[in-house]
């Protein structure tokens, strides 16, 4: 099942920008562990963790990418490519990310609102499965994080 989870891109920091390549990198938090978010999901620190570090040679090699809004598909149409994760990593039981809106349509989109001060979400992207606990939906262990 396809699972997209939206969030307000928290503590957003642009680390920097090139006016040559037309490109903004910006840093932030992606995701949070153990905490039910938007979605009332809940996705483990473990499961975090395990596809932070799958995610390594992907976003190594800039192939992680990453649309604006928040689409339904489960695969990245490249012709609404707005940005590229370059680094993601777990603080604690935050997933910080890193990324570089690039100068496409839509990354052009993405850093127009950034620097007018509007607040961008963040979705993740992802494969699985989950349960119910009460009023809490975990995800389940097969869930495989396609992007943000």
């Amino acid at each position: 099942m396809l699972l997209t989870d939206t969030s307000i891109l928290e503590n957003v920091q642009i680390i920097s920008e090139s006016t040559s390549k037309g490109t903004m990198c910006i840093r932030g938090r992606f995701q949070m562990a153990e905490t039910p978010n938007n979605n009332k999901r809940v996705y483990s620190q473990e499961l975090l963790e395990r596809e932070a570090g799958r995610l390594v040679e992907a976003y190594k090699a800039r192939r992680l990418m990453g649309e604006l809004d928040h689409p339904t598909h489960d695969h990245v149409s490249l012709q609404n490519v707005s940005h590229l994760v370059t680094n993601l990593k777990m603080q604690g039981k935050e997933m910080i990310g890193e990324a570089e809106l690039l100068p496409t349509p839509a990354g052009q989109v993405a850093q127009a609102l950034l620097k007018g001060g509007v607040q961008l979400g963040i979705s993740s992207r992802g494969l699985g499965s989950t349960r119910q606990e009460g009023s809490t939906t975990m995800v389940e262990d097969d869930f495989q994080l396609i992007c943000f």
